[in-house]
Order: structure tokens, then C-alpha cells, then sequence
């Protein structure tokens, strides 16, 4: 399976299967994140600043906001990875937390082994197509609430509260929204620190501190978001999505695209066309 990617949307979001063969450099997502290694190649992966390498007895978790990379073996055929996309509303709802709770404590969060054979198994049928889809939901919302179980027991162990970033100060709300307004364009970051009364310097530092991300990663997940809205959700042609989207060509637009997900948009709008609902 190279370069390929299987999508389930639902309720609680959306999961892909697929086959990384390249790295994945520093992004974040609106989303909390749940990956799960399945075979081949599992890299290493850092989140925040923490360095992770996956095994069958771990997920790995990351929160909302929280900047992470993913770096393979060079020349390595590649890894075959389950991830889940999580909208933290309805986890919230679903696990009765606070608005401002963060779900994972540490990255690295510990499974029974026999979650990984689960893992697997469900993922052949997604694949194969077998089986009713709400069967295959309750598998799904199942193995999540597993998850988020472990994760739950590693958190009141380790006995850290943890919070997702929240914009506090005016001026950074302000950026963020210049920033949504102008997804399309290209972005000048001295601009937007002046349109919010702050010098560069002092721009980046307040954003990263409330945030947990630096503005370039922020944007680049705005316009990543954009990116598959686009792909997935239109009939237009590469090319053009590309320059709407502000890239000077198809190639940086696909280059950017599987550095952040993994695939080329190709395959992803080829799998989202087939997406399982």
C-alpha cells in the first residue's frame, strides 16, 4: 500500500489509514490527535517537546494546538498508521471535561497489546469494506473510548493538570482573526504584529506563549484546513485550488499538502471521494 489512505467520517470526526513514506514536518491540528503505528517503519515522533517513538503497546496522543513532527528512516519503504481526528467537542461531551481541559497528559499513552491486534483488525475490515457501517462505528467509538480510557488513568497518575491554549489577550485575538480573514493570501507576520499594536519580536513570543504554537505553524494550519476543504469538498482542478489557495504552483501546493498529511492531495481527494460514513 504506498501512498495510499483509507478515510471514515462520523460523529466523533474522522480516522485515516495510511501508508507514510515521507516526513511529516511541525503542524498542528484544531483537532485532538490520536495515532496508532501498525507496521513498517515507525519513525519517531515529536510532540511539543517531547520525543515518542511509537510502539504496539502505545498511542499517541496530541492536543489541540500542540505542534508535532513525524521523521522517518531515510530510504524506508514507509510505516502503515492509524490516526484519528477528534473534534473536542465531542469528546468533551462524551467525557464530561471542562472547555479548557486538555485530554492527554503525555504523548506516549500506555495500551494493553492486545489493542494493537484490535487495531489491526478493524482497520482489514474498513479496508476490505466488510461489514454494516454502524457496526463499524460502534468498533470505532469503542476503541476510542479505550483510548481515551488509558489516557484518563495516565493523567490522574501522572496528577498534572493540563490545559489547552486559550488567546487571553485581545491583540493575539485580533491576529487570529486577521489570520482566518486571509487564509487565501499571503501572509506578512510584520503586518499583522503592527495591525495589533506589537513589534515582531514581541508578536511571536506572545503568540507561541498563548497558543503553544508559533504563528507560522498556526497559519499553516489554517491554510491546511483550507487545503481539504478545498480537495475534498470541490470539483476544481489542482492547479487552480492551488492558486486560490495563494501557492505560485501545483508542485509547492502538493508538496505542502504531503508534508502536513502524508499524501499527496491526488490521493487524498481519490479517498475522500470513497470515504465510508
Amino acid at each position: 500500500m504506498r501512498e495510499a489512505i483509507v478515510l471514515y467520517q462520523g460523529d466523533f470526526g474522522h480516522l485515516s489509514i495510511r501508508n507514510v513514506v515521507g516526513d511529516l514536518v511541525t503542524h498542528a491540528h484544531q483537532d485532538a490527535h490520536l495515532i496508532m503505528w501498525l507496521d513498517g517503519e515507525a519513525g519517531e515522533m515529536t510532540i511539543g517537546k517531547r520525543q515518542v517513538v511509537p510502539t504496539r503497546n502505545m498511542a499517541v496522543g496530541v492536543n489541540s494546538f500542540e505542534p508535532h513532527n513525524h521523521n522517518l528512516m531515510p530510504q524506508n519503504s514507509g510505516g502503515i498508521f492509524l490516526a484519528f481526528y477528534l473534534d473536542p467537542d465531542w469528546i468533551r461531551q462524551r467525557r464530561c471535561l471542562n472547555t479548557n481541559a486538555a485530554f492527554f497528559a503525555h504523548p506516549a499513552i500506555p495500551l494493553d497489546p492486545c489493542m494493537h491486534d484490535i487495531a489491526i483488525q478493524m482497520v482489514e475490515r474498513l479496508v476490505d469494506g466488510n461489514g454494516a457501517s454502524h457496526i463499524q462505528l460502534f468498533e470505532i467509538i469503542s476503541f476510542i473510548d479505550q483510548v481515551l480510557d488509558a489516557a484518563e488513568a495516565d493523567r490522574q497518575c501522572q496528577n498534572r493538570p493540563v490545559a489547552v491554549p486559550v488567546a487571553r489577550d485581545f491583540r493575539i485575538r485580533k491576529a487570529i482573526e486577521l489570520m482566518n480573514e486571509n487564509v487565501t493570501k499571503r501572509i506578512r507576520f510584520d503586518e499583522v504584529a503592527r495591525d495589533v499594536g506589537l513589534s515582531r519580536p514581541h508578536f511571536f513570543a506572545l503568540f507561541k506563549e498563548q497558543m503553544n504554537v508559533t504563528p507560522n505553524v498556526f497559519w499553516n494550519m489554517l491554510l491546511m484546513e483550507e487545503a481539504l476543504r478545498h480537495v475534498q469538498g470541490s470539483e476544481d482542478r489542482l492547479t487552480e485550488i492551488a492558486l486560490d489557495l495563494g501557492f505560485t504552483s501545483q508542485g509547492n501546493f502538493s508538496r505542502f499538502f504531503r508534508e502536513h498529511v502524508g499524501v499527496p492531495p491526488a490521493v487524498y481527494r481519490s479517498a475522500a471521494r470513497s470515504m465510508v460514513a
